[in-house]
Formats: structure tokens, C-alpha cells, sequence
């Protein structure tokens, strides 16, 4: 999945989590693979000024700081939020998210937002630049989070549907690898379904301590399926097929479908860890 996006998800779960359990160390928090190649991540508020541009205040240096902030500002509850853009890059050629998102910078509108119960709310938007090319271990990027005005935004779908149209998504895309000889698409596709389950995974990786462990069961096997599932900057698995016009339509369709579902589960599992009204 999208560095960003993945980074967005993890700040909500942890900081919804945080709000639930303020007592709780959290120890995994700070070094999760969400940060892993980061040198800097940091907070500021974008102030308004009569007739003037916004006055930046810092507000925390640190993920861990951020965390301590709001839970000292009132905040109750913190959203992903998720909206396409669909840019018509060329006029009268319109790139699809899905084959943005392959970009960097590219693809839909993913945002963080913070609200308190009288409701005032912050909308999050991140910058990634690349301040530590030389960086030996790796954290070549400065991330800072601006946050603006905004207005309390809807959960969500819920855990049961989304899981339903993701199911189906990946299906349609596992029937039409395997149709084309696409193994290793096909093998991405099956264990999306496997994640989605609550099998084993055919494809297993190391899952160090982190977010999701705070999720429920549905929750954690509705976002590793998402994951799992996000194939859309790896367009390349397909490059070698000589498809006519119409089966190549057809795969434009069940990507579609694939990344409406893939999106709308990354949502409704992350936001699945908002406290309750």
C-alpha cells in the first residue's frame, strides 16, 4: 500500500487508540514501519490572519508529541478520510486515480481529520519531501502535517459490506489473472481473499508490533486484504499481455471496481478504531 496512505492509517489508529486507552505505553508506537523511513515527522496548524496568508504554528515535532497534544486539546475522535480527484490531466483525457496512484504525489485525496464533541474539527494534510537523500539507514524523508479548518466527516462504510465488496472485487480480478496466466498477480489476488478470511497467509511476511494489532479481528482481516490487494503501482504484472480492445476494457473495469473496494475497506477498518459517541 501507498507510503502515505499506510502512514495516514496508522496515526489514526494509534491516535484513536491513545484517546480509548490513555494509559496505555504504547511502546510500539514510535518505531512502527509506518515511520521506518523517516528522519522527521512533524505538526503545525495553519492559523487564518485578516487579509493575510496563514501563520504556521508548530505543534509538535514529534508523532509521539502529537499524540500528547491531542489528547490535551479535547480532541474525541480522529477519521481517514478519503476523496478521488481523477485529474483530467490532458484536456479531454481524464487519469483515473487508480493509475495515478502508481504515481508519486498521484492518485486520490487521503486526509486525517480531528474533531472534538461540540464539533470543531482539523483537517490533516501531509508533505513528503526528501530532505535526507544520503541517509544511511534509510529515512530519507521530512514529513510535516499541516492541519486547517474543516468540518466533521461521515465514518464510513461499515466492516460487513466493505468485506463484501472487497470479496467480490478481488475475485473478479483473481478470475481474470488466472484466465490470462498472470500467476503472480493471481497469487496476490487469492491471498487478499485467504487475509479477508482469516486464513493463513499463503503469502507470509514479518508483522512486527504496531497499529492494526489494536484492531479487532474483522477490522485487522479487512486491512491486510486491502493491502494485500493494492495493486496499482505494480501495473507491470500486466505489461506482457496482448489483449484486444474489449478484454482490455474489461480489465479496466475490475481494477475499478477493485480500487473502490480496496479504498472503501482501508477506510472502514481504519475508522472502525474511532471511540464510541
Amino acid at each position: 500500500m501507498d507510503g502515505e496512505v499506510a502512514q495516514l492509517a496508522a496515526l489514526v489508529i494509534s491516535a484513536n487508540h491513545r484517546l480509548k486507552h490513555p494509559g496505555d505505553p504504547m511502546q510500539w508506537f514510535a518505531t512502527q514501519r509506518a515511520f521506518a523511513r523517516c528522519g522527521s515527522i512533524s505538526f503545525e496548524l495553519a492559523a487564518k490572519r485578516r487579509q493575510k496568508k496563514p501563520a504556521l504554528l508548530p505543534m509538535a515535532e514529534t508523532p509521539p508529541a502529537w499524540l500528547d497534544q491531542l489528547a490535551r486539546s479535547g480532541t474525541a475522535r480522529v477519521l481517514l478520510g478519503f476523496e478521488r480527484q481523477d485529474e483530467e490531466v490532458i484536456p479531454g483525457e481524464t487519469i483515473p486515480d487508480r493509475i495515478a496512484a502508481g504515481f508519486a504525489g498521484g492518485g486520490s485525496l487521503w486526509t486525517m481529520t480531528t474533531e472534538t464533541d461540540d464539533g470543531r474539527a482539523l483537517g490533516w494534510r501531509a508533505a513528503w519531501k526528501a530532505a535526507y537523500p544520503s541517509a544511511r539507514d534509510g529515512r530519507i524523508w521530512a514529513v510535516r502535517y499541516t492541519a486547517t479548518a474543516a468540518t466533521p466527516q461521515p465514518q464510513g462504510r461499515d466492516l460487513e459490506s466493505a468485506a463484501t465488496e472487497l470479496r467480490h472485487a478481488l475475485a473478479e480480478m483473481s478470475e481474470f489473472a488466472w484466465s490470462h496466466d498472470v500467476k503472480e498477480a493471481n497469487l496476490r489476488f487469492t491471498s487478499a481473499l485467504a487475509l479477508l478470511e482469516g486464513a493463513p497467509d499463503p503469502m507470509p511476511i514479518a508483522h512486527p508490533a504496531g497499529p492494526a494489532d489494536t484492531l479487532s479481528d474483522d477490522a485487522v482481516c479487512l486491512l491486510n486484504a486491502a493491502q494485500r490487494g493494492w495493486m496499482f503501482d505494480n501495473m507491470e504484472l500486466w505489461g506482457h499481455l496482448r489483449l484486444d480492445e474489449p478484454t482490455w476494457r474489461d480489465h479496466a473495469r475490475r481494477s475499478e471496481a477493485l480500487y473502490d473496494a480496496v479504498t472503501a475497506a482501508v477506510v472502514a477498518a481504519v475508522n472502525s478504531s474511532v471511540p464510541p459517541r
